[in-house]
């Protein structure tokens, strides 16, 4: 058989095995792989579990989507307290009240004073500056670890001196915590507040005179010394 004969007639049937896969073909279509669909919808979950949480406010993050502010900082937040619980933990700063009694009729003795200088964690020469200075009056720390002051004062004046030196010598500013040192430069004789609870550190400033009144008679005293 030449070719144009076999142009004329066309292909060769197929056999009877090639026609029953056709068949089967034709009435089903093509085999589909098990656990496609499934392995599809498992690994869209995986990624949108991925980008999408639930945070401590109760709302959804979802990556890529615009968060209000307020979300934010309050997540924020909750991740700073997460990473350090100790901050978030804010415990009241409280100390015993000064005891001061009178000691004859021109002086005074602050009886816990180096009780209170303890639990500050500040030494009583460096407290004992500021007193003095602040009051501008005389005094000494005595045997017995009280502060006798030349003048009359009570403890609400002792109160309010506190109050004030906590607020420049013992809180820091930044995490408000009165976990903190004072170090002295040598170099420089500058006292540096050093926080333990976030590591701040500034420079306080230096202890100086308050206005101290004088009599009239001692003013003229005073300058006829000079």
């Amino acid at each position: 058989m030449d070719e144009s004969e076999l142009q004329q007639n066309g292909p060769a049937e197929a056999g009877p095995a090639e026609a029953d896969a056709e068949e089967m073909k034709a009435m089903f279509g093509k085999k589909k792989k098990k656990g496609t669909k499934k392995k599809k919808a498992d690994d869209e979950a995986a990624d949108q579990k991925a980008e999408e949480f639930v945070d401590g406010s109760g709302q959804p993050f979802v990556k890529g989507k615009l968060h209000p502010y307020s979300f934010l900082l309050s997540r924020l937040y909750e991740r700073i307290n997460e990473s350090n619980p100790e901050l978030g933990q804010r415990k009241r700063y409280t100390l015993k009240p000064p005891q001061v009694v009178r000691v004859g009729s021109k002086k005074v003795a602050w009886i816990n004073f180096a009780e209170i200088c303890k639990m500050m964690n500040r030494s009583q020469d460096h407290v004992n500056q500021f007193v003095l200075a602040e009051l501008g009056t005389e005094g000494s720390v005595a045997g017995d670890d009280q502060l006798v002051l030349k003048g009359k004062y009570g403890p609400k004046h002792m109160e309010s001196l506190l109050r004030k030196y906590i607020d420049e010598y013992v809180k820091c500013h930044m995490c408000k915590s009165p976990n903190t040192a004072l170090q002295r430069d040598a170099a420089t004789r500058l006292y540096t507040l050093i926080c333990y609870n976030c590591t701040a550190q500034r420079t306080v400033s230096q202890i100086k005179s308050g206005f101290h009144a004088v009599a009239r008679g001692e003013r003229k005293k005073a300058k006829a010394a000079t």
